[in-house]
Parts: C-alpha cells; structure tokens; sequence
C-alpha cells in the first residue's frame, strides 16, 4: 500500500512538472523574417561606428517578461520568456536596422578586432523596455556618442512609445521591436 502511495505521488508531481514547463511561451525580439540589406553597393570605405555594450537596468536583467501594472508596481511574467537575452537581442536588432536604413556607414558591434579603426563609437543605457497598463509599450534611456578624434561626446536621453492596439505579449513584443527600429531612425539622424 505504501508503494502504491509513493508511485501515485510521484506521478502526480511528475504531472505538475511536466503541465508547468509546457506552458511556457518563448518570444523574439527580432523574428529574422525581414534579411538583412544594404542599399546601394559600396564602392568607397564608409565610416564605422562601433556599437559597444547596450547595458539594461536589473529588472530587464532576467528572462521573463515585464509588465508594469502601476506607477509603482511591476510583474514578471513567468510563462512569458525572452528566447534570448535583451542584453545580445537589442543590439543585434539595433545593428540591422541602422545597416537597413544607412549606407553612408558601416555599423560593428564594439569587439577588440574593430577598436582604432571607428569614426564613432556608440555606448546605450536603456532603462525601461516593457509594456504597461495604459496600454502603451515603453523603450526609455541614455545614450552616448563618442567621436574617435578628439574623444568629443554627446549625450541624450531617450523616451519612446507606442500604442498597444491589440492584447497579448506577442502582440506587446511587436511593438516592442518597432521602438527598437525607432531609436535606431533616431541614431541615424544625429551621425
């Protein structure tokens, strides 16, 4: 008999660990489904700009999605994962749309084969990327550039939004992804 409890109670557990893990829903940032093209063919050396490291604040830190429920009061969706990290997907994103919108330069991300050799080098800080109960997704930060001669800097703070038009975190991520393309237009406006 107490064999047959302890068969039954593993069963049951292994029910409820198998139910939870299979619920979860995995998301990217950038699906990939637009390929990655230059305008016209380059016939000349452009400028490079080195994008270095995009640092996220400790909530965005972590692979569940963010929601913010109140001015004051944010929730992880547990059953809502970033497939990647935000820290390589935002980059990776940035990079494609400025390489799809410029062919006036080049865009590498800032690793220590490409150092000495940039016109311009780019460092973001993004401080909220999520959406929230107004119905509204939020991209929010700081960003630097810097030039290679004469190590000027300018820098600027960011706040971007978008309406949220239909429910679902798929749907939240899609906005999201376009705020990603937004600050990229906004990059590009000020090289």
């Amino acid at each position: 008999m107490k064999r047959l409890l302890v068969v039954c109670c593993i069963l049951v557990l292994a029910g409820c660990a198998t139910s939870s893990s299979s619920n979860l829903n995995y998301y990217l940032l950038d699906s990939g489904s637009s390929a990655i093209t230059g305008g016209q063919p380059v016939t000349e050396p452009r400028p490079l700009v080195l994008l270095g490291d995009v640092e996220l604040s400790e909530l965005l830190r972590q692979s569940s999605l963010l929601v913010q429920l109140e001015d004051h009061q944010m929730h992880y969706a547990l059953q809502h994962v970033w497939a990647e990290p935000l820290s390589e997907a935002i980059p990776r994103a940035l990079l494609k749309d400025m390489r799809q919108r410029s062919n006036d330069f080049n865009f590498e991300r800032g690793t220590t084969e490409w150092f000495g050799k940039e016109k311009y080098r780019l460092k973001i800080q993004i401080d909220q990327f999520y959406p929230n109960a107004q119905q509204q997704v939020v991209l929010s930060g700081r960003y630097w550039l810097t030039t290679s001669e004469g190590g000027e800097t300018l820098a600027r703070d960011f706040s971007l939004t978008d309406t949220l038009t239909q429910d679902g975190y798929g749907h939240a991520v899609v906005k999201m992804r376009r705020l990603v393309t937004l600050l990229s237009e906004s990059l590009l406006r000020i090289l």
